[in-house]
């Protein structure tokens, strides 16, 4: 959380930043970055994850909230 200034600001943010972050296209090139020569990633993954994080901005604040803080 270094780099906001208060709670508020972080609520706000990281579902904005998750979003436009947290893409298929993302995961693509990561997973490729690390995979054995001569290999890709496997599109039914990428597509699965694209899957899996669309609207998921507020349970990774909410997460964090539930790990961090009593």
């Amino acid at each position: 959380m270094g780099k906001y200034a208060s709670w508020s600001e972080y609520e706000t943010e990281v579902p904005r930043k998750y979003a436009e972050k947290a893409t298929p296209e993302a995961y693509r090139t990561g997973m490729n970055g690390i995979a054995p020569p001569g290999m890709t990633v496997k599109e039914g993954r990428v597509k699965h994850y694209g899957e899996g994080v669309k609207g998921k901005g507020p349970a990774v604040v909410e997460g964090y909230k539930r790990a961090m803080f009593e």
